[in-house]
């Protein structure tokens, strides 16, 4: 079960009934989802409210395909209720102002998308893969904590992360997969079904683990390739206000419906101070292999004029290509298993074009 589910289900499942104007969520303690177990922790300041949050929580969950529903109370509110809680920071302060570089990183760019689906990993991988194969000491960072597909795709599944002292602390040494230093949530993970579930201050620590604590190597990366989740929630604003990036791109497909998404996260960028490189659009057309013509599967693509709209550039499109998910899915970026491919190509020639963009 995908936790954001059962946390909007929670968030729809009001308690009006008992005369509070608090949904299930707002007194969510804990969650812990394995398979189709549900285990909740909630707040109740008293026992006479048991029965009534527990059987609330089971209509809330079993129309999504849970099983096994436990429910626990607390006595201690949520934390985000809690009178002790922290004061927001005065508004002149600049949430940006203690942003720091990336050790041993010379560019750190982020690769984003507005919505799943759309290729978001392969265009982050195979860009890595082109900047290596023009020369450069690349770094790819899978932060995409949930759906960690970064090391399927560089063939670096079985790569051991070991833990190295420094004179500033401990830190986690990168393994290297067809020249690439890679850091991912999947090389810690016990095994590739198991879920991450972490809540948001788990979550953070370990991104900052991820940005902070890591050996690239010796040589100092030309360019460190972050591939961020999918949409523009936390992972994406913690990132802007911790680390100085020195751009995004933005992947898409031609549909409007993903264009749509493209907009907000142009705006989010912006709004968290990352300027954006530019727009990758993937799943662009289909060259077909009997007589070459091109074919617009998913219509007449828009983005350029999104682009231009909001002050930025198309680097390149990307045709549908059966063998770039083949070779993904065998751990070799198309850039380098069939480099005279037609997807190879863009890919490069996005490098080159993100090159550009950075030198302005």
């Amino acid at each position: 079960m995908a936790l954001q589910g059962v946390i909007d289900a929670l968030k729809k499942t009001t308690l009006e009934e008992i005369g509070i104007s608090f949904s299930l969520a707002d007194i969510l303690r804990d969650i812990k989802i394995e398979g189709t177990d549900v285990s909740l922790v909630l707040f109740s300041p008293s026992e006479k409210y048991y029965d009534f949050l527990r059987k609330k929580a089971e209509e809330a969950l079993k129309p999504l395909g849970a099983t096994k529903i436990d429910v626990e109370f607390t006595d201690q509110p949520p934390a985000q209720r809690q009178q002790t809680q922290a004061p927001p920071p005065p508004p002149q302060e600049n949430p940006f102002e203690n942003r720091r570089r990336i050790p041993k990183v010379k560019k750190a760019i982020a690769v984003a998308s507005g919505k799943g689906g759309v290729g978001k990993s392969t265009v982050a991988v195979n860009l890595a893969a082109a900047l290596k194969s023009k020369g450069y000491n690349v770094g790819y960072l899978d932060a995409d904590m949930y759906g960690p597909s970064g090391p399927t795709m560089l063939g670096a599944k079985d790569k051991q992360v070991i833990g190295k002292q420094t004179p500033t602390g401990d830190v986690l040494v990168a393994p290297e997969s067809h020249g690439i230093k890679v850091m991912s949530i999947g090389f810690l993970l016990p095994s590739e079904d198991t879920p991450v579930i972490w809540r948001g201050p788990v979550l953070f620590k370990a991104l900052n683990q991820f940005l902070f604590e890591i050996d690239w190597g010796d040589e100092e990366l030309d360019f460190l390739i972050i591939d961020l989740p999918p949409g523009t929630g936390d992972v994406q604003i913690t990132l802007g206000q911790t680390a100085e990036l020195d751009g995004a791109v933005i992947v898409t497909t031609p549909q409007d419906v993903a264009l749509i998404d493209v907009k907000k996260g142009i705006q989010m960028f912006k709004e968290v101070e990352i300027p954006v490189l530019g727009i990758v659009e993937n799943m662009s057309y289909f060259v077909c292999p009997d007589n070459n013509k091109i074919y617009e599967i998913f219509g007449k693509s828009k983005t350029e004029e999104i682009a231009k709209q909001y002050g930025t550039k198309l680097l390149g499109k990307i045709p549908i290509e059966p063998k770039v998910a083949e070779f993904s899915d065998l751990g070799v970026p198309i850039v380098l298993a069939k480099p005279d491919s037609n997807s190879a190509k863009a890919f490069m020639q996005i490098a080159d074009n993100l090159i550009k963009e950075l030198s302005k």
